[in-house]
């Protein structure tokens, strides 16, 4: 049975308080065009990919990139590398359609190009656990695997649930058997898929009203998958247990997390792309706070090899290397941790009625809206009404629609004049 347990990390006021100049610097980039991957396998060679079909290649640990001819011309989904030789590349043309797989054996010296047999299919990410099991992954959930090294694919069984045949993001494994993938739809639903059996067979479930972008395995038990829009922010969703059991977050920042990867076992970094910042966790993940990016670049990819080298790439081909010599990150962040508000429902599940309720540390405008889970509207519990400090119950009643799974979306606005926050939270209508 798949247990599911859900809370909020809320911040009063959340605003950019640090500026990551104090931890990033620019490099020189050999091009204009938007990076969308980067990976590192080392502290000196490093790639990155992106619009244009451009691939650009390190080996002095980013002191130099230079542009790396393939045989593609269009956007590339993903760019994955198992060492300094072995490395492939998906992308998508969608005229006459269909995916390209560029695969090198010498650190993209050369890159050999191989159209993927069936057209119809459009790979988003790749993964190879060794030089010869690899998967693809992509839109309608289509999931290949290949056991000789890409001469051959097969496609995987993905089971037929509501949510599987949404787009995958990201793809990672724990060890050869188990695996998990990440993706989802926006407005609709964000999407975990698990395998025990070396990703012949799929199992689908949502967790989150947005799509996850990328996932992060620190060990057997612990996985992070991460994702948001811009309408209800930035979301995590974490495992503790390899995959039993997940904990959805909203953490309450603005954009959404295109990226993860944990500079130490504590801090943790997030690109928020267009939101020109990173979310920031110096505790694994408990709290965040935003940081802006250096010259408020759009950032989608980060990768850290060890606790001093690490590097972004985002929008213009911008390019960042992390900077160690900064004394003490800790001391250079001021993070409030005073939420102003906190929110729940109870009971969650309800058949057929629930308490919304709301706790104001201080005054401030409200506004509650409950919507299913295409993003109809469904009631407006509080319509930008003013309350004081304190505790504040809304009902809801369900007795006139289906049952399943609805979310409140909860804004305030402080009359302090601290950051307006806008958060959702989920709960399930059982009739």
């Amino acid at each position: 049975m798949l247990l599911i347990f859900f809370s909020l990390n809320l911040f009063g006021g959340i605003v950019p308080i640090a500026n990551a100049n104090n931890f990033w610097k620019t490099l020189n980039s050999p091009t204009t065009s938007t990076l969308r991957n980067c990976v590192f396998t080392d502290r000196l060679n490093g790639w990155a990919a992106g619009d244009d079909g451009v691939i650009i290649h390190t080996s002095d640990g980013g002191n130099t990139f230079v542009i790396q001819a393939n045989p593609v011309n269009y956007y590339i989904n993903d760019i994955f590398f198992l060492n300094n030789r072995l490395g492939w590349v998906v992308s998508n043309e969608f005229l006459p359609g269909g995916s390209t797989i560029i695969t090198t054996t010498n650190g993209g010296t050369n890159w050999v190009a191989e159209r993927f047999p069936d057209t119809t299919i459009l790979f988003r990410t790749v993964h190879f656990l060794d030089s010869l099991n690899g998967y693809l992954a992509g839109y309608g959930g289509a999931i290949s695997k290949t056991t000789n090294g890409g001469i051959n694919w097969i496609s995987a069984e993905v089971d037929t649930s509501e949510f599987s045949g949404m787009p995958i993001n990201r793809i990672a494994f724990i060890n050869n058997e188990i695996g998990f993938a990440c993706g989802g739809f926006i407005d609709v639903a964000g999407v975990i898929w698990k395998t025990t059996n070396s990703g012949y067979r799929w199992f689908a479930d949502d967790y989150s009203p947005e799509p996850f972008y990328d996932l992060f395995i620190r060990n057997q038990n612990k996985i992070i998958s991460v994702g948001g829009d811009f309408e209800y922010g930035v979301m995590t969703c974490k495992s503790s247990n390899a995959g039993l059991n997940w904990l959805y977050e909203n953490v309450g920042l603005f954009g959404q997390a295109y990226s993860i990867d944990f500079r130490t076992p504590s801090e943790i970094w997030m690109p928020l792309g267009y939101a020109e910042s990173w979310a920031l966790s110096l505790d694994t993940g408990a709290t965040w706070t935003s940081v802006a990016t250096v010259n408020n670049a759009n950032i989608y990819s980060v990768d850290f090899v060890d606790s001093l080298n690490g590097w972004a790439v985002g929008a213009g081909g911008v390019i960042l290397k992390y900077d160690p010599t900064m004394v003490n990150i800790e001391s250079q962040l001021s993070v409030n941790n005073s939420p102003s508000f906190a929110i729940w429902n109870y009971p969650n599940p309800f058949n057929p009625k629930t308490s919304i309720n709301i706790k104001l540390t201080e005054p401030g405008v409200v506004e509650i809206i409950v919507y299913d889970i295409t993003g109809r509207e469904i009631a407006i519990l509080s319509d930008n009404r003013f309350f004081q400090a304190g505790t504040h119950s809304f009902k809801f009643d369900g007795s006139d629609i289906s049952g399943g799974i609805y979310f409140y979306r909860f804004a305030f606005n402080p009359t302090s004049g601290n950051k307006p926050s806008v958060l959702t939270k989920r709960m399930a209508l059982i009739k």
